[in-house]
Protein backbone atom coordinates (compact mmCIF):
# COMPACT_ATOMS: atom_id res chain seq x y z
CA UNK A 1 0.00 0.00 0.00
CA UNK A 2 1.24 3.59 -0.21
CA UNK A 3 1.29 4.80 3.34
CA UNK A 4 0.83 8.15 4.98
CA UNK A 5 4.80 8.22 4.79
CA UNK A 6 4.56 8.35 1.11
CA UNK A 7 1.34 10.65 0.33
CA UNK A 8 2.78 14.24 -0.45
CA UNK A 9 1.37 16.91 1.43
CA UNK A 10 -1.00 18.77 -0.93
CA UNK A 11 -2.84 22.17 -0.30
CA UNK A 12 -6.18 22.75 -1.18
CA UNK A 13 -6.09 24.86 -4.31
CA UNK A 14 -6.76 28.29 -3.46
CA UNK A 15 -5.13 28.14 -0.43
CA UNK A 16 -1.98 29.90 -1.63
CA UNK A 17 -4.23 32.53 -3.65
CA UNK A 18 -5.57 33.41 0.04
CA UNK A 19 -2.82 33.27 2.18
CA UNK A 20 -1.15 35.79 -0.50
CA UNK A 21 -4.31 38.16 0.15
CA UNK A 22 -4.13 37.85 3.77
CA UNK A 23 -0.31 38.62 3.84
CA UNK A 24 -1.30 42.05 1.59
CA UNK A 25 -3.22 43.13 4.33
CA UNK A 26 -0.63 43.52 6.80
CA UNK A 27 1.02 46.01 5.13
CA UNK A 28 -2.06 48.07 6.47
CA UNK A 29 -0.72 50.86 8.78
CA UNK A 30 -2.02 49.45 12.21
CA UNK A 31 -0.97 52.37 14.47
CA UNK A 32 -3.28 51.60 17.27
CA UNK A 33 -2.20 51.61 20.77
CA UNK A 34 -3.78 48.29 21.03
CA UNK A 35 -1.54 46.48 18.24
CA UNK A 36 1.64 47.35 19.93
CA UNK A 37 0.25 46.28 23.31
CA UNK A 38 -0.70 42.84 22.40
CA UNK A 39 2.48 42.50 19.78
CA UNK A 40 4.83 43.60 23.27
CA UNK A 41 2.91 40.96 24.75
CA UNK A 42 2.85 38.36 23.02
CA UNK A 43 6.60 38.39 22.10
CA UNK A 44 7.26 38.84 25.69
CA UNK A 45 5.69 36.09 26.69
CA UNK A 46 7.11 33.74 24.39
CA UNK A 47 10.48 34.27 24.70
CA UNK A 48 10.27 34.04 27.89
CA UNK A 49 8.73 30.21 27.48
CA UNK A 50 11.12 29.24 25.16
CA UNK A 51 13.94 30.88 27.60
CA UNK A 52 12.70 28.11 30.29
CA UNK A 53 12.21 25.09 27.78
CA UNK A 54 15.41 22.77 27.62
CA UNK A 55 14.42 21.19 23.73
CA UNK A 56 16.04 21.73 20.91
CA UNK A 57 14.05 23.18 18.04
CA UNK A 58 12.99 21.65 14.95
CA UNK A 59 14.94 22.55 11.93
CA UNK A 60 17.16 25.22 13.43
CA UNK A 61 18.71 26.19 10.79
CA UNK A 62 15.68 27.54 8.82
CA UNK A 63 15.16 30.50 9.90
CA UNK A 64 11.61 31.92 11.36
CA UNK A 65 9.62 32.17 7.95
CA UNK A 66 11.19 28.99 7.04
CA UNK A 67 9.81 27.04 9.82
CA UNK A 68 6.68 28.18 9.40
CA UNK A 69 6.38 27.46 5.91
CA UNK A 70 7.91 24.04 6.32
CA UNK A 71 5.84 23.06 9.26
CA UNK A 72 2.39 24.13 6.56
CA UNK A 73 3.77 21.81 3.70
CA UNK A 74 6.22 19.22 5.04
CA UNK A 75 5.23 18.48 9.12
CA UNK A 76 5.20 15.12 8.16
CA UNK A 77 8.96 15.19 7.76
CA UNK A 78 9.38 17.37 10.81
CA UNK A 79 7.86 14.44 13.15
CA UNK A 80 9.51 11.10 11.27
CA UNK A 81 13.40 13.28 11.91
CA UNK A 82 11.98 14.00 16.18
CA UNK A 83 10.49 10.12 15.80
CA UNK A 84 13.96 8.84 14.63
CA UNK A 85 15.64 10.25 17.78
CA UNK A 86 13.13 9.62 20.26
CA UNK A 87 14.41 6.24 19.57
CA UNK A 88 17.71 7.47 20.17
CA UNK A 89 17.21 8.82 23.62
CA UNK A 90 15.63 12.51 23.21
CA UNK A 91 12.70 13.23 25.36
CA UNK A 92 10.71 16.17 23.36
CA UNK A 93 11.57 18.82 20.84
CA UNK A 94 9.99 22.27 19.98
CA UNK A 95 8.54 22.59 16.26
CA UNK A 96 7.60 26.07 14.77
CA UNK A 97 3.76 26.50 14.09
CA UNK A 98 2.68 28.27 11.21
CA UNK A 99 1.44 31.24 12.89
CA UNK A 100 4.91 30.78 14.28
CA UNK A 101 3.71 29.78 17.86
CA UNK A 102 5.69 26.83 19.10
CA UNK A 103 4.33 23.43 20.01
CA UNK A 104 6.55 21.05 21.85
CA UNK A 105 6.46 17.48 20.40
CA UNK A 106 6.77 14.82 23.31
CA UNK A 107 7.84 11.10 23.20
CA UNK A 108 5.21 8.60 23.74
CA UNK A 109 7.08 7.88 26.98
CA UNK A 110 5.97 10.07 28.57
CA UNK A 111 2.27 9.16 27.87
CA UNK A 112 1.86 6.84 31.13
CA UNK A 113 2.61 9.86 33.33
CA UNK A 114 0.76 12.45 31.29
CA UNK A 115 -2.53 10.93 31.24
CA UNK A 116 -2.83 11.02 34.90
CA UNK A 117 -2.09 14.49 35.56
CA UNK A 118 -5.77 16.50 36.37
CA UNK A 119 -7.48 19.17 33.71
CA UNK A 120 -6.17 21.36 36.60
CA UNK A 121 -2.51 20.42 35.45
CA UNK A 122 -3.26 20.07 31.35
CA UNK A 123 -5.97 21.26 29.70
CA UNK A 124 -7.21 19.09 26.45
CA UNK A 125 -9.71 22.52 25.65
CA UNK A 126 -7.82 25.17 25.93
CA UNK A 127 -4.82 23.45 23.40
CA UNK A 128 -7.59 22.57 20.65
CA UNK A 129 -8.90 26.19 21.40
CA UNK A 130 -5.30 27.42 20.81
CA UNK A 131 -4.17 24.92 17.80
CA UNK A 132 -7.52 25.65 15.92
CA UNK A 133 -8.19 29.61 17.06
CA UNK A 134 -11.40 28.33 18.69
CA UNK A 135 -12.07 31.06 20.11
CA UNK A 136 -12.85 33.20 16.57
CA UNK A 137 -14.38 30.18 14.43
CA UNK A 138 -16.21 28.76 17.75
CA UNK A 139 -14.03 24.76 17.61
CA UNK A 140 -13.81 23.93 21.37
CA UNK A 141 -14.42 27.42 22.98
CA UNK A 142 -16.74 26.61 25.24
CA UNK A 143 -16.55 23.80 28.22
CA UNK A 144 -20.48 22.66 28.26
CA UNK A 145 -19.61 19.54 31.33
CA UNK A 146 -23.55 18.25 30.35
CA UNK A 147 -22.81 17.40 27.08
CA UNK A 148 -20.42 15.33 28.04
CA UNK A 149 -21.81 13.89 30.63
CA UNK A 150 -25.28 12.98 28.21
CA UNK A 151 -22.95 11.40 26.16
CA UNK A 152 -21.42 8.83 28.59
CA UNK A 153 -24.45 8.68 30.46
CA UNK A 154 -27.59 8.47 27.94
CA UNK A 155 -26.12 7.71 24.54
CA UNK A 156 -23.89 4.89 24.78
CA UNK A 157 -25.22 2.90 27.46
CA UNK A 158 -28.79 3.33 24.83
CA UNK A 159 -26.81 2.16 21.57
CA UNK A 160 -28.54 -1.41 21.91
CA UNK A 161 -32.00 0.60 21.93
CA UNK A 162 -30.96 3.09 19.47
CA UNK A 163 -29.24 1.25 16.63
CA UNK A 164 -32.46 0.11 14.91
CA UNK A 165 -33.21 3.73 14.54
CA UNK A 166 -29.87 4.48 13.52
CA UNK A 167 -29.99 1.84 10.87
CA UNK A 168 -33.46 2.83 9.73
CA UNK A 169 -31.87 6.56 9.28
CA UNK A 170 -28.97 5.34 7.08
CA UNK A 171 -31.05 3.71 4.60
CA UNK A 172 -33.67 6.65 4.29
CA UNK A 173 -30.04 9.17 3.68
CA UNK A 174 -28.64 6.35 1.14
CA UNK A 175 -31.93 6.58 -0.77
CA UNK A 176 -31.69 10.30 -0.75
CA UNK A 177 -28.11 10.86 -1.91
CA UNK A 178 -26.81 7.89 -3.52
CA UNK A 179 -27.01 7.88 -7.69
CA UNK A 180 -29.40 4.92 -9.26
CA UNK A 181 -25.36 3.68 -9.99
CA UNK A 182 -27.19 1.08 -12.13
CA UNK A 183 -23.81 0.85 -14.30
CA UNK A 184 -20.16 1.91 -12.85
CA UNK A 185 -20.57 5.90 -11.70
CA UNK A 186 -18.39 8.38 -10.50
CA UNK A 187 -19.52 9.61 -7.13
CA UNK A 188 -17.47 12.08 -4.87
CA UNK A 189 -17.67 9.52 -1.89
CA UNK A 190 -16.63 12.87 0.98
CA UNK A 191 -20.06 14.63 -0.60
CA UNK A 192 -22.24 11.41 -0.37
CA UNK A 193 -20.79 10.93 2.73
CA UNK A 194 -21.19 14.05 4.69
CA UNK A 195 -24.87 14.02 3.90
CA UNK A 196 -25.70 9.95 5.30
CA UNK A 197 -23.52 11.40 8.41
CA UNK A 198 -25.65 14.83 8.75
CA UNK A 199 -28.82 12.70 8.99
CA UNK A 200 -27.54 9.93 10.76
CA UNK A 201 -26.28 12.06 13.49
CA UNK A 202 -29.28 14.36 13.60
CA UNK A 203 -31.38 11.35 13.99
CA UNK A 204 -29.78 11.04 17.47
CA UNK A 205 -29.13 14.42 18.41
CA UNK A 206 -32.79 16.35 17.59
CA UNK A 207 -34.53 13.16 16.44
CA UNK A 208 -37.58 13.07 13.86
CA UNK A 209 -39.01 14.88 11.80
CA UNK A 210 -36.42 17.25 12.06
CA UNK A 211 -33.22 14.93 11.42
CA UNK A 212 -34.57 15.39 7.98
CA UNK A 213 -35.02 18.84 7.59
CA UNK A 214 -33.48 20.27 4.95
CA UNK A 215 -32.53 23.41 5.86
CA UNK A 216 -31.16 22.13 9.59
CA UNK A 217 -28.68 19.48 7.66
CA UNK A 218 -27.69 21.97 5.47
CA UNK A 219 -26.92 24.22 8.45
CA UNK A 220 -25.32 21.79 9.62
CA UNK A 221 -22.97 21.02 7.04
CA UNK A 222 -22.52 24.52 6.37
CA UNK A 223 -21.23 25.49 9.94
CA UNK A 224 -19.05 21.77 9.98
CA UNK A 225 -17.30 23.35 6.27
CA UNK A 226 -16.99 27.27 7.28
CA UNK A 227 -15.36 26.37 11.02
CA UNK A 228 -12.36 24.65 9.95
CA UNK A 229 -12.17 27.15 6.91
CA UNK A 230 -12.25 29.78 9.20
CA UNK A 231 -10.05 28.45 11.36
CA UNK A 232 -7.33 28.03 8.50
CA UNK A 233 -7.94 31.95 7.42
CA UNK A 234 -7.53 33.04 11.16
CA UNK A 235 -4.70 30.86 12.05
CA UNK A 236 -2.50 32.93 8.99
CA UNK A 237 -2.09 35.25 11.35
CA UNK A 238 0.13 35.76 14.27
CA UNK A 239 -1.85 35.46 17.26
CA UNK A 240 -1.77 39.16 18.05
CA UNK A 241 -2.97 40.59 15.36
CA UNK A 242 -6.19 38.20 15.32
CA UNK A 243 -8.20 40.34 17.70
CA UNK A 244 -7.80 43.22 14.94
CA UNK A 245 -8.30 41.21 11.65
CA UNK A 246 -10.49 38.43 12.33
CA UNK A 247 -13.92 40.66 11.40
CA UNK A 248 -12.69 41.66 8.19
CA UNK A 249 -11.60 37.69 6.68
CA UNK A 250 -14.29 36.62 4.39
CA UNK A 251 -14.06 33.38 6.11
CA UNK A 252 -14.78 34.80 9.61
CA UNK A 253 -17.11 36.58 7.89
CA UNK A 254 -19.23 33.56 6.63
CA UNK A 255 -19.17 31.42 9.84
CA UNK A 256 -20.53 34.00 11.89
CA UNK A 257 -23.68 34.44 9.40
CA UNK A 258 -24.30 30.51 9.08
CA UNK A 259 -23.67 30.45 13.09
CA UNK A 260 -26.57 33.26 13.39
CA UNK A 261 -28.92 31.31 11.11
CA UNK A 262 -28.39 28.23 12.79
CA UNK A 263 -29.10 29.42 15.86
CA UNK A 264 -32.04 31.27 14.88
CA UNK A 265 -33.27 27.80 13.13
CA UNK A 266 -32.47 26.16 16.75
CA UNK A 267 -33.48 28.16 19.11
CA UNK A 268 -37.14 27.91 18.70
CA UNK A 269 -36.98 23.93 18.24
CA UNK A 270 -35.23 23.74 22.11
CA UNK A 271 -37.39 25.99 23.77
CA UNK A 272 -40.35 24.20 22.26
CA UNK A 273 -38.71 20.67 23.62
CA UNK A 274 -37.72 22.76 27.07
CA UNK A 275 -41.24 23.48 27.51
CA UNK A 276 -43.04 20.19 26.38
CA UNK A 277 -44.69 18.06 28.58
CA UNK A 278 -43.82 14.52 25.87
CA UNK A 279 -40.62 12.58 26.09
CA UNK A 280 -38.61 12.17 23.21
CA UNK A 281 -35.14 9.78 22.79
CA UNK A 282 -32.89 11.88 21.72
CA UNK A 283 -29.64 13.66 22.96
CA UNK A 284 -31.96 17.28 23.01
CA UNK A 285 -34.77 15.48 25.74
CA UNK A 286 -31.32 13.86 27.62
CA UNK A 287 -30.07 17.06 28.01
CA UNK A 288 -33.21 18.48 28.73
CA UNK A 289 -33.14 16.42 31.59
CA UNK A 290 -29.94 16.49 33.04
CA UNK A 291 -29.65 20.26 32.16
CA UNK A 292 -29.35 23.09 35.71
CA UNK A 293 -32.53 25.23 35.56
CA UNK A 294 -30.19 27.82 34.39
CA UNK A 295 -29.26 26.11 31.15
CA UNK A 296 -32.84 24.78 30.78
CA UNK A 297 -34.17 28.09 29.58
CA UNK A 298 -30.77 29.03 27.98
CA UNK A 299 -32.38 28.11 24.40
CA UNK A 300 -29.43 29.86 22.61
CA UNK A 301 -26.83 28.17 24.27
CA UNK A 302 -28.76 24.57 24.10
CA UNK A 303 -29.19 25.75 19.95
CA UNK A 304 -25.02 26.28 19.92
CA UNK A 305 -24.77 23.16 21.87
CA UNK A 306 -26.63 21.68 19.01
CA UNK A 307 -24.30 22.79 16.18
CA UNK A 308 -20.87 21.92 17.70
CA UNK A 309 -22.18 18.47 18.67
CA UNK A 310 -23.22 18.36 14.45
CA UNK A 311 -19.67 19.54 13.56
CA UNK A 312 -17.69 17.07 16.21
CA UNK A 313 -20.11 14.21 14.62
CA UNK A 314 -19.96 15.38 10.90
CA UNK A 315 -16.66 16.33 10.56
CA UNK A 316 -14.58 13.26 12.14
CA UNK A 317 -16.96 10.49 11.07
CA UNK A 318 -17.02 11.53 7.54
CA UNK A 319 -13.35 12.26 7.48
CA UNK A 320 -12.66 8.50 8.68
CA UNK A 321 -15.45 6.73 6.54
CA UNK A 322 -14.24 8.37 3.52
CA UNK A 323 -10.48 6.77 4.48
CA UNK A 324 -12.51 3.52 4.42
CA UNK A 325 -13.84 3.81 1.02
CA UNK A 326 -11.38 5.30 -0.24
CA UNK A 327 -9.25 1.87 0.92
CA UNK A 328 -11.88 -0.56 -0.06
CA UNK A 329 -11.28 0.89 -3.58
CA UNK A 330 -8.00 0.25 -3.58
CA UNK A 331 -8.25 -3.03 -1.78
CA UNK A 332 -10.56 -5.07 -3.46
CA UNK A 333 -9.11 -8.52 -1.78
CA UNK A 334 -10.86 -7.04 1.22
CA UNK A 335 -14.81 -6.94 0.06
CA UNK A 336 -15.62 -10.81 0.00
CA UNK A 337 -14.37 -11.64 3.41
CA UNK A 338 -15.95 -9.04 4.51
CA UNK A 339 -19.77 -9.33 2.91
CA UNK A 340 -19.53 -13.41 4.01
CA UNK A 341 -19.42 -11.92 7.85
CA UNK A 342 -22.29 -9.31 7.45
CA UNK A 343 -23.88 -11.76 5.86
CA UNK A 344 -23.44 -14.73 8.33
CA UNK A 345 -23.94 -12.18 11.49
CA UNK A 346 -26.96 -10.90 10.28
CA UNK A 347 -28.27 -13.71 9.63
CA UNK A 348 -27.50 -14.94 13.52
CA UNK A 349 -29.03 -11.45 15.18
CA UNK A 350 -31.55 -10.60 12.61
CA UNK A 351 -30.85 -7.55 12.01
CA UNK A 352 -28.93 -4.07 12.73
CA UNK A 353 -28.32 -4.54 16.55
CA UNK A 354 -25.89 -3.66 19.08
CA UNK A 355 -25.00 -7.35 19.56
CA UNK A 356 -24.27 -7.32 15.46
CA UNK A 357 -21.67 -5.02 15.94
CA UNK A 358 -19.87 -6.71 18.39
CA UNK A 359 -19.57 -9.17 16.14
CA UNK A 360 -18.18 -7.93 12.92
CA UNK A 361 -14.83 -8.79 14.39
CA UNK A 362 -13.58 -8.79 10.49
CA UNK A 363 -15.17 -5.36 9.78
CA UNK A 364 -13.81 -4.17 12.80
CA UNK A 365 -10.32 -4.92 12.48
CA UNK A 366 -10.28 -3.90 8.47
CA UNK A 367 -11.49 0.17 10.01
CA UNK A 368 -8.98 0.03 12.29
CA UNK A 369 -5.92 -0.74 9.69
CA UNK A 370 -7.63 2.08 7.42
CA UNK A 371 -7.22 4.71 10.35
CA UNK A 372 -3.87 3.14 11.67
CA UNK A 373 -2.76 4.34 7.99
CA UNK A 374 -4.65 7.08 7.79
CA UNK A 375 -4.98 9.11 11.24
CA UNK A 376 -6.42 12.22 11.34
CA UNK A 377 -3.61 13.90 12.34
CA UNK A 378 0.69 13.29 13.24
CA UNK A 379 0.46 14.13 16.33
CA UNK A 380 -2.30 13.01 19.28
CA UNK A 381 -2.99 14.30 23.04
CA UNK A 382 -2.59 17.79 22.65
CA UNK A 383 -2.98 19.58 26.17
CA UNK A 384 -1.90 23.11 27.53
CA UNK A 385 0.11 23.38 30.62
CA UNK A 386 -1.63 25.62 33.24
CA UNK A 387 1.28 25.81 35.58
CA UNK A 388 4.76 24.48 35.73
CA UNK A 389 5.19 20.94 35.74
CA UNK A 390 8.23 18.95 35.96
CA UNK A 391 7.90 14.95 35.13
CA UNK A 392 9.49 11.76 37.25
CA UNK A 393 12.84 11.93 34.98
CA UNK A 394 13.57 15.57 35.85
CA UNK A 395 11.56 16.95 31.83
CA UNK A 396 10.27 20.37 32.53
CA UNK A 397 7.49 21.86 30.67
CA UNK A 398 6.42 25.47 31.66
CA UNK A 399 3.11 27.13 32.40
CA UNK A 400 1.74 27.83 28.97
CA UNK A 401 3.37 25.31 26.90
CA UNK A 402 1.08 23.42 24.20
CA UNK A 403 2.40 19.63 24.29
CA UNK A 404 1.49 17.14 21.94
CA UNK A 405 2.50 13.16 21.90
CA UNK A 406 3.89 12.15 18.38
CA UNK A 407 1.43 9.14 17.70
CA UNK A 408 1.60 9.08 13.71
CA UNK A 409 5.15 7.75 13.87
CA UNK A 410 4.04 5.36 16.32
CA UNK A 411 1.76 3.49 13.70
CA UNK A 412 4.45 2.83 11.61
CA UNK A 413 7.16 1.61 13.96
CA UNK A 414 7.78 -2.13 13.28
CA UNK A 415 8.71 -2.31 17.21
CA UNK A 416 5.30 -1.43 17.63
CA UNK A 417 3.29 -3.23 14.49
CA UNK A 418 5.28 -5.49 12.48
CA UNK A 419 5.27 -4.64 8.39
CA UNK A 420 3.99 -1.14 9.03
CA UNK A 421 4.00 -0.48 5.75
CA UNK A 422 1.70 -3.37 4.74
CA UNK A 423 -2.05 -2.44 4.47
CA UNK A 424 -3.65 -5.87 6.45
CA UNK A 425 -7.33 -5.67 6.89
CA UNK A 426 -6.96 -8.87 9.36
CA UNK A 427 -4.20 -7.11 11.55
CA UNK A 428 -6.12 -6.21 14.49
CA UNK A 429 -8.07 -9.07 13.95
CA UNK A 430 -5.14 -11.40 14.70
CA UNK A 431 -4.20 -9.23 17.72
CA UNK A 432 -7.24 -9.80 19.35
CA UNK A 433 -7.04 -13.84 19.05
CA UNK A 434 -3.59 -13.14 20.42
CA UNK A 435 -4.31 -11.13 23.21
CA UNK A 436 -6.29 -8.55 24.96
CA UNK A 437 -9.89 -9.66 23.15
CA UNK A 438 -10.64 -5.81 23.84
CA UNK A 439 -7.29 -3.82 23.74
CA UNK A 440 -7.22 -4.05 19.89
CA UNK A 441 -10.99 -2.76 19.14
CA UNK A 442 -11.82 0.20 17.03
CA UNK A 443 -13.16 2.13 20.00
CA UNK A 444 -10.33 1.31 22.05
CA UNK A 445 -7.95 3.81 22.99
CA UNK A 446 -4.87 2.72 24.65
CA UNK A 447 -0.99 4.08 24.61
CA UNK A 448 -0.49 2.10 20.96
CA UNK A 449 -3.44 3.66 19.60
CA UNK A 450 -3.82 7.62 20.21
CA UNK A 451 -6.49 8.07 17.60
CA UNK A 452 -9.15 9.03 20.18
CA UNK A 453 -7.02 10.62 22.27
CA UNK A 454 -6.10 8.85 25.83
CA UNK A 455 -7.30 9.69 29.65
CA UNK A 456 -10.30 11.55 30.74
CA UNK A 457 -10.25 13.12 27.69
CA UNK A 458 -10.57 9.88 25.08
CA UNK A 459 -13.34 10.93 22.69
CA UNK A 460 -16.65 10.26 24.74
CA UNK A 461 -18.55 9.58 21.26
CA UNK A 462 -16.47 6.89 19.98
CA UNK A 463 -18.70 4.21 20.38
CA UNK A 464 -21.26 5.71 18.34
CA UNK A 465 -19.21 6.52 15.91
CA UNK A 466 -17.99 3.05 15.22
CA UNK A 467 -21.63 2.17 15.65
CA UNK A 468 -22.56 4.46 12.64
CA UNK A 469 -19.45 3.76 10.65
CA UNK A 470 -19.86 0.20 10.59
CA UNK A 471 -23.61 -0.19 9.73
CA UNK A 472 -22.62 2.58 6.90
CA UNK A 473 -19.96 0.54 5.32
CA UNK A 474 -22.26 -2.74 5.95
CA UNK A 475 -24.54 -1.68 4.16
CA UNK A 476 -22.64 0.60 1.06
CA UNK A 477 -20.76 -3.18 0.73
CA UNK A 478 -24.17 -5.49 0.61
CA UNK A 479 -25.35 -3.15 -1.64
CA UNK A 480 -22.49 -1.88 -4.11
CA UNK A 481 -19.60 -2.59 -5.87
CA UNK A 482 -16.65 0.07 -5.77
CA UNK A 483 -13.68 0.56 -7.37
CA UNK A 484 -10.96 3.16 -8.06
CA UNK A 485 -11.72 6.00 -10.43
CA UNK A 486 -8.45 5.98 -11.83
CA UNK A 487 -6.56 2.69 -11.01
CA UNK A 488 -3.36 3.80 -12.37
CA UNK A 489 -3.25 7.00 -9.88
CA UNK A 490 -4.27 4.36 -7.46
CA UNK A 491 -6.10 5.47 -4.01
CA UNK A 492 -6.97 9.56 -3.63
CA UNK A 493 -4.23 11.46 -2.06
CA UNK A 494 -4.19 12.72 1.30
CA UNK A 495 -4.92 16.28 1.87
CA UNK A 496 -1.91 17.10 4.84
CA UNK A 497 -1.95 20.35 6.42
CA UNK A 498 0.45 21.13 9.43
CA UNK A 499 -0.16 18.35 11.46
CA UNK A 500 -3.58 17.86 10.17
CA UNK A 501 -4.20 14.19 7.48
CA UNK A 502 -7.54 14.74 5.55
CA UNK A 503 -8.86 12.62 3.00
CA UNK A 504 -9.45 13.98 -0.72
CA UNK A 505 -12.85 16.02 -0.15
CA UNK A 506 -13.58 16.39 -4.04
CA UNK A 507 -12.34 12.60 -5.18
CA UNK A 508 -14.28 10.61 -7.19
CA UNK A 509 -14.44 6.82 -6.49
CA UNK A 510 -17.13 4.08 -8.93
CA UNK A 511 -20.25 2.69 -7.90
CA UNK A 512 -22.25 -0.03 -8.93
CA UNK A 513 -25.36 -1.75 -7.61
CA UNK A 514 -25.25 -5.56 -6.66
CA UNK A 515 -27.88 -7.18 -8.35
Amino acid sequence: MESIRNIPTVLPGNLQAKMAGYRDLQNIPMVSLAAVVLAISYFVLISFQRGRLQAPLAAAHLNQKEREKKFLGDAMSLVKDGYAKFKNGLGMYRMTTSDGSETVILSPKYLAELKNLGDDALSFNTAVEKALAGKYCGIADKDVPVAVHVIKADLTPGLSRLMPAISEEIDLALERVMKPCEDWTPVIAYSMLVDVVAQVSARVFVGEPLCRNPRWLQLSKDYTLKAFQASRAIKQWKPWMRPLVHRFLPEMRELYQVKAEAIDFMKPVTQGRSEADTTRDDFTEWMKQKSSPEFSKAYGEQAYVQIQLAMAAIHTTTMSVTHMIYDLAQHPECVEPLREELNSVLAETGGYQKETMAKLKKLDSFMKESQRCNPPGLTSFKRYCKYDITLSDGTFLPKGTIIEIDSSQLYFDPDHFPSPETFDPSRFLRLRSEGDKNSHQFATSNGDYLHWGQGRHACPGRFFASNEIKTILSKLLLNYDVRLADKEAGRPKNFVFGTQINPNPMAEVLFKRRA
